[in-house]
């Protein structure tokens, strides 16, 4: 669909996921992300779960169709079922360092279900060493659908497995990959907290890089985060019961980033970081 470009290097890349098998849950996505020095910091398709795209939006449950991919959580355990959905974009747009359109989200029969308007905002940051970028999104259901219910596997009984929203699959480092947030170090400290921010490092072919996850502090929801296995975190909307949504509260979604070239190692140089990152994003600044 198209790319970002900073400083002669392309950072991203917009995919629209479209010639996806349905199984995965087709959708756009963003893969890959890199830094400026061009150490990638995402994975699309890999051989333990095919279905996480780079950067995506995606739910394992909304009104009982699949828009995680692969299999589905139920009382008997993990079962693959003929209950996919997908995501269809349309009239995007695209200006320097801004992406954004429609998404239809159609159910397991084809059915449109919901409405999602989608922007990604990819620029500069004031450290030398990082980029910025803004994944935005509003849903709300769809033509004559009352109300949507996003779940999750741990809605239905599968203890920590309260993923789906915005998530960011990582690909496999050099080592073990880190994990920081405002209440400390470590995956376990991490996953299910309200910290308002999160680190990821890793090591890609010799390099330390450091990527700066933050939610909008008005609403913070539950990190879902995973190093063993594979590396991926994210928000998560319905960690332990469903949301909601209709046309009088449409689901609101954001997820800040800084991909930094180099290893972040304290909570001090997170702050400064966002600080400059949410300055130079402010719509009111001064040129």
């Amino acid at each position: 669909m198209g790319s970002f470009q900073l400083h002669g290097a392309t950072v991203a890349r917009v995919n629209n996921g479209v010639d996806l098998a349905t199984v995965l849950a087709p959708r756009p996505y963003l893969h890959p992300l890199r830094t400026l020095a061009g150490a990638p910091l995402t994975e699309a398709g890999p051989d333990d779960h095919p279905h996480h795209l780079g950067l995506s939006l995606a739910f394992s449950d909304v009104n009982g169709s699949n828009f995680w991919g692969g299999s589905t959580y139920t009382g008997h355990g993990p079962a693959l079922l003929a209950n996919h959905g997908r995501q269809v974009p349309s009239g995007w747009s695209y200006q320097p360092g801004k992406a954004g359109g429609t998404v239809t989200w159609m159910d397991m029969k084809g059915q449109e279900l919901a409405t999602e308007q989608r922007n990604y905002t990819c620029q500069d940051h004031p450290d030398p060493n990082s980029w910025s970028l803004l994944f935005d999104s509003l849903i709300q259901p769809a033509g004559d659908v009352e109300q949507l219910w996003v779940s999750s596997s741990a809605v239905k009984g599968r203890e920590g497995a309260g993923y789906g929203g915005i998530f960011w699959r990582f690909p496999t480092g050099d080592g073990p990959a880190g994990v920081l947030c405002s209440q400390g170090t470590g995956t376990e400290t991490a996953h299910g907290s309200l910290s308002p921010w999160l680190v990821v490092k890793t090591r890609q072919h010799g390099r330390d890089v450091s990527v700066v996850l933050a939610q909008n502090p008005a609403e913070l929801r539950p990190w879902f985060v995973r190093t063993e296995g594979y590396v991926g975190a994210g928000p998560a909307v319905a960690w332990s019961e469903a949301a909601r949504v209709d046309r009088n509260r449409p689901l609101q979604l954001s997820l800040h980033a800084i991909i930094h070239d180099g290893h972040i190692s304290s909570s001090h140089h997170v702050e400064e970081l966002l600080l400059q990152h949410f300055s130079s994003s402010s719509p009111d600044r001064t040129p």
